[in-house]
């Protein structure tokens, strides 16, 4: 009894389902059932429903179902559609959460939690059409519906006709039924043979019943006669419109075929005569061509044949008239025909051994001829200038073996250079050593001649006469490597498009090899030199003074720049020896000098020396150059002097600043040297005005002479002699400052002269405060002890006359007389103040008072005695010069 369906349902929907549109149901029950086994899962005893779109029922909201209720749900939900409804999909839903949260034009909502989920959760808002997709109406499907209409109803058309030759179907199913045996379709039926006769009448010897098997024998047979006559009048009636227009036509036919053999014996006539008259002859031709070819080839390959057997006396041709890259390229050719043209001729098959053989052999006498080339030309007398004699035959020498790709002739040449290198080296040591005194028998030998070494003067001497030669065989060698790589660039050598050509890599493999190989020999030249002039051990190989060195730093100077121009290559061997050395040398020479210095000035007694004539004439040079002369000369024969006289003023000095200057002088005679080692020498002077001016401080303003040179007391003669001592220093500074900024602008660091200068010019002043406070305090001894009152002069104004007149004594033959009054002027200064105070203590006042007139007096004697020393300036009225010691 099925269930009827309310007033609210109006169309029925369980007669089709929407997942399987074949099924037809006839109840409402049979639908239940389809979608319980098909559409559901079942888990237990829960189902859940998944009929609808995609695999999910649209009313199911609340998760599963029980067993129960499936029923129920299916009649409420899938069996009835109700009116004004459709199935709920996603694409139904008018809303969801994360829209509702996020939308930004509802603000804050107050009801927010107190709705209930579902599509009125929210306003029904309507949405506009898109303004960017266009409206489609029935207009734009008009004419594709015209077209495919025609198609459609063709299709009808065709799906709805008859189907052919049906009756023919049936025909061809009923002789299927019945199949002949393939035996009776046989052209030969031999019913003799067993085999074939027990396949046309089966069973037929083996039967009991002999008639019932012929009668159904005859039954089989007769309805494979019938089979055989319904395919023949099958194949007639198929065939018959063809047959009988066949019979009609074969009149026409046979004409025709007639036509046609009296065409083809026609054109077979024809084809004849083509082939006689215009293809045969040509053919013939061809052949003959061809034939005429290999003849031609045979004659060419007999003449390169005849060619290669002259190919060894063509070679002893070559070699007897130098032609050295000709017969190596006859060699190179020859072989290539023998691999290439001649590879299968069994009469050659030794002649390319020995042409390799042969090649081998010229290779070696060339690498002879080159040595003894080399030889020769590096060991000619050094007095011949000439380039290269006999060049063509070197040309010709060099040219073949780099023709051959074989390099090792460079070694040879090398080899051979340091020969001659090491030859001139020991020539002119044997020179300097066979100039020596004595009885000693030196043997320039084996390891010996490497370990032989020149005293500093015969280094000198070795220079001067080794550069020139040495000059002249690198010369020689230049020449050589400068031919060679000439050479290298020839056409003839390097190979042409008919030869196998030298590569890029090659050509610039044999120049990098000859720029090494002269780098290397100037670097072999330099370091045989550097061995023999700057490696001392013995007290005897010393300098005598640093001229020597700068001597030596010149002429290695002068050598590296030479090779260096010749070769091109900077070898800084000999610099870098003469470095060491020299650095090693000055140290030991500095050291003592240092120790001269410090013992002369400890023994210093401080009092003024005479200047030696040399130092004089020195002095003077520079005086006149007005900057140290790059060669310092002195000059002999003349009277010693009592002061040294500069810019036409005399300086009273010590022999300790005498000793300076030299010493100073000495080392900016070797300023020739590179800048680290000038850099070393201004350490060095700077390290000796240092310890002079710290000598100096302790020594007189710390009095350290009294207990080192035994002097009684330190005089103000002994202070003025160490200030004219330091304005010596402070001329001579500047001067050495300008001759290494002149020589070394940019490699050396000057900044410690500045600082040394303000030293001297600090030390100085001192001094002059010294001697200022040594008179001062003699002055204020006498004035505590003055009274004023007759007599005038008083005893305490004539003794502080005489203390001015002996500070006057001490200093006029030792200071200029600028210095004299500006020592006067601070002295004068000193009086006045002291002055003061004891007129202060003593309440006289420039009243006119008696007292007033002794002090007036008083200081009229003083005056007085200042004109008379000429350490004032006389044109000052005693009021201006006294004014103010009235003054409180």
């Amino acid at each position: 009894m099925e269930d009827k369906p309310t007033s609210s349902y109006t169309t029925p929907v369980w007669q089709n389902c929407v997942h399987c549109p074949s099924l037809l149901f006839s109840s409402a029950s049979e639908f239940e059932r389809h979608i319980q086994d098909k559409h559901s899962i079942k888990e237990g005893s829960i189902i859940l429903c998944q009929y609808g779109q995609n695999g999910i029922c649209s009313a199911l909201q609340f998760g599963d179902l029980r067993k129960s209720g499936f029923k129920y749900h299916v009649r409420e939900y899938h069996l009835y559609r109700k009116e004004g409804t459709e199935d709920w999909t996603f694409y139904s839903s008018s809303q969801n959460l994360p829209a509702v949260l996020n939308d930004p034009n509802r603000g804050k909502q107050s009801n927010f939690f107190t709705k209930t989920w579902g599509d009125s959760f929210i306003e029904k808002v309507e949405i506009h059409p898109s303004p960017y997709l266009p409206e489609i109406n029935l207009s734009h499907f008009e004419s594709y519906c015209k077209k495919i209409s025609k198609r459609y109803r063709k299709h009808n058309q065709l799906k709805d006709a008859p189907p052919v030759k049906t009756k023919l179907k049936v025909a061809v199913a009923e002789e299927n039924i019945c199949e002949v045996p393939s035996i009776f379709y046989s052209q030969a039926l031999l019913l003799n043979d067993p085999k074939i006769f027990s396949k046309v009448f089966p069973g037929l010897s083996n039967s009991p019943d002999t008639n019932s098997t012929i009668r159904s024998l005859q039954e089989t047979l007769s309805t494979y006669l019938d089979v055989i006559e319904m395919k023949i009048s099958k194949q007639v009636a198929q065939k018959s419109d063809a047959f009988f227009h066949a019979m009609l036509s074969h009149d026409t036919i046979m004409e025709q075929m007639a036509r046609a053999v009296k065409t083809v014996q026609s054109t077979r006539c024809n084809i004849t005569t083509v082939k006689q008259n215009l293809t045969e002859c040509p053919l013939k031709l061809i052949s003959l061509t061809r034939i005429n070819q290999n003849l031609n080839n045979v004659h060419e390959l007999l003449k390169l044949i005849g060619t290669v057997q002259q190919t060894q006396p063509m070679i002893q041709l070559l070699l007897s008239t130098s032609d050295y890259v000709a017969a190596l390229d006859l060699i190179s050719s020859t072989q290539k025909v023998l691999s290439t043209h001649l590879s299968g001729i069994q009469a050659f098959r030794h002649l390319s051994p020995q042409l390799t053989e042969m090649r081998r052999l010229i290779h070696k006498m060339l690498s002879n001829e080159f040595l003894r080339f080399i030889v020769t030309d590096l060991n000619r007398p050094l007095s011949d200038l000439s380039d290269l004699p006999e060049r063509d035959k070197i040309i010709s020498i060099v040219s073949g073996i780099l023709r051959l790709k074989e390099f090792d002739f460079l070694d040879i040449f090398k080899s051979e250079a340091m020969t001659s290198i090491q030859a001139t080296i020991k020539q002119s040591v044997i020179e300097i050593i066979s100039e020596r005194d004595g009885q000693n028998e030196i043997v320039l030998r084996g390891s010996h001649a490497d370990n032989t070494w020149l005293m500093c003067n015969e280094g000198i001497i070795f220079l001067q006469k080794a550069t020139p030669n040495l000059t002249i065989i690198f010369k020689r060698i230049l020449s050589m490597s400068n031919l060679i790589l000439d050479i290298s660039q020839m056409d003839d050598v390097t190979g042409n498009e008919s030869e196998e050509m030298w590569t890029q890599e090659e050509v610039t493999s044999i120049e990098d090899k000859i720029k090494k190989l002269i780098g290397s020999l100037s670097d072999y030249c330099n370091e045989r030199c550097a061995n023999l002039i700057v490696t001392k051990t013995d007290k005897d190989y010393i300098f005598s003074d640093l001229t020597q060195l700068a001597k030596l730093s010149e002429l290695i100077e002068i050598f590296s720049n030479e090779f260096e121009k010749i070769t091109g290559h900077y070898s800084n061997t000999m610099k870098l020896a003469l470095r060491s050395f020299a650095m090693k040398y000055i140290q030991n020479l500095h050291s003592e000098r240092r120790a001269q210095l410090t013992a002369t000035l400890n023994g210093e007694r401080w009092k003024i020396a005479d200047v030696p004539y040399e130092l004089q004439s020195v002095v003077s040079k520079i005086c006149e150059l007005r900057s140290i002369p790059h060669t310092l000369q002195y000059k002999s024969g003349g009277p010693d002097g009592k002061y040294l006289v500069i810019n036409k003023e005399n300086y009273a000095v010590v022999a300790t600043v005498q000793l300076l200057i030299k010493i100073l002088l000495e080392y900016c005679d070797a300023t020739k040297q590179s800048p680290d080692i000038v850099q070393y020498l201004v350490h060095c002077m700077l390290e000796l005005i240092r310890l002079f001016n710290s000598r100096c401080c302790q020594l007189v303003l710390g009095a350290g002479a009294i207990q080192s040179a035994g002097l009684k007391t330190i005089s103000t003669s002994n202070l003025a002699l160490v200030s004219r001592s330091l304005q010596v220093v402070l001329w001579l500074l500047p001067l050495i400052l300008d001759l290494l900024v002149k020589l070394h602008s940019k490699e050396l660091l000057l900044n410690g002269f500045s600082s040394i200068e303000n030293d001297l010019i600090s030390h100085k002043q001192e001094i002059e405060n010294k001697i200022c406070i040594i008179v001062s305090n003699m002055l204020s001894s006498q004035l505590s002890g003055w009274e004023a009152k007759p007599p005038v002069p008083s005893q305490t104004f004539r003794n502080i006359s005489k203390h001015l007149v002996k500070l006057h004594e001490a200093l006029i033959d030792i200071l200029p007389i600028e210095q004299i009054r500006s020592i006067y002027v601070k002295v004068h200064d000193n009086f006045k103040d002291k002055l003061r105070e004891q007129l202060a203590k003593m309440n006289i006042v420039a009243n006119g008072s008696p007292q007033h007139g002794v002090v007036t007096s008083e200081l009229t004697f003083y005056l007085q005695t200042l004109k008379t020393l000429r350490v004032i300036n006389e044109n000052d009225s005693e009021d201006n010069i006294l004014y103010d010691i009235w003054l409180n």
